[in-house]
């Protein structure tokens, strides 16, 4: 394994100039349009779906955590006692105003 980026950068462009897969360096069929083989690509896909779901995990408790504690969800501000909504007023400005 390469130790700096410039090494890995030369690698990536050399293979990618030979028609291999940049990542794995086995040799593509002619008709892929991608960079990627096949197989780097499922890994690709598979990580990113894999991170987006515990990413929302994290967001859902959090938000949970926080609506339970009567704080804003979005930015954590104490809310009142006897204020009605979920969002605090910062927040709900906030997105009025970019969804204008």
């Amino acid at each position: 394994m390469p130790a700096t980026n410039k090494e890995r950068r030369a690698i990536y462009l050399e293979r990618q100039a030979s028609g291999l897969c940049p990542r794995c360096g086995k040799k593509k069929r002619k008709t892929e349009k991608y960079s990627y083989c096949e197989d780097c690509r499922a890994f690709y896909r598979n990580y990113q779906e894999e991170k987006a779901a515990e990413i929302n995990s994290n967001r859902k408790a959090l938000y949970d955590e926080r609506k339970q504690n009567g704080q804003c969800p979005r930015c954590g501000k104490k809310l009142g006692a006897r204020y009605t909504k979920i969002i605090c007023k910062k927040c709900l400005e906030k997105s009025k105003q970019y969804n204008k």
